[in-house]
């Protein structure tokens, strides 16, 4: 069997879709979503050596940014293959996009926007709880989380653009109202502190220190 020329040809569907053709035979990728993962790229080009329904099955399966995949042969028609890839919403330790499930897969240093996280993969969903509740007390004041970050030491803590926000171990409605209330006053003092600290019972601190 001839190896497959492989050349981009982009189509617009209800799809993005990327094709593979030789003489007589081709196979078509078509993706639900815009292509945003350098994996999505790398697999366009690699699935040129596979002739076979099962090996791009095979192939597909150990793709771990994809979330479902759907193959159509015919023997008089192209094969397609129809590919949803997972929306990568987090950074994790540097080492891997996180889903809305937590699901895993390798970061490749794309999507810069994203929030980083660095914690135990156990304390997680501890920040899942209380993301909605920081993002609202933040967005009042246009501060972009950057990074979030959890130690047994330490506990929380946050990072923006010019603050990082201690948060202590305590993620509760009373962290989040101490957090807005510090900004408030932050603000309309035209206060720019380094370190927003909310680890005091009494109160926050506010350091100036880089």
């Amino acid at each position: 069997m001839p190896r497959l020329k492989f050349y981009h040809c982009w189509i617009l569907l209800f799809t993005v879709a990327g094709c593979n053709k030789s003489d007589g035979q081709h196979i078509v990728i078509n993706f639900e979503n815009r292509l945003t993962l350098k994996k999505e790229v790398d697999m366009i080009q690699n699935i040129q050596s596979l002739l076979s329904s099962q090996q791009i099955q095979i192939y597909l399966q150990d793709q771990l940014w994809i979330e479902t995949f759907l193959i159509k042969s015919s023997f008089f028609k192209p094969t397609e293959v129809f590919i949803q890839s997972k929306k990568p919403k987090y950074v994790w330790r540097k080492k891997f996009y996180m889903d809305h499930k937590l699901s895993k897969f390798l970061y490749d240093g794309q999507h810069s926007h994203l929030i980083h996280l660095d914690m135990p993969i156990e304390s997680l969903y501890s920040w899942i709880e209380a993301e909605d509740e920081v993002t609202l007390a933040l967005d009042q004041f246009d501060l972009v989380i950057e990074e979030v970050n959890f130690n047994p030491a330490g506990g929380w803590h946050l990072i923006t653009k010019n603050l990082r926000i201690n948060l202590g171990d305590d993620l509760s409605t009373q962290t989040y109202q101490k957090l807005s209330l510090t900004l408030k006053y932050m603000f309309e003092n035209n206060l720019t502190p380094s370190i927003i600290d909310l680890r005091y019972k009494a109160g926050a601190a506010l350091n100036y220190g880089k």
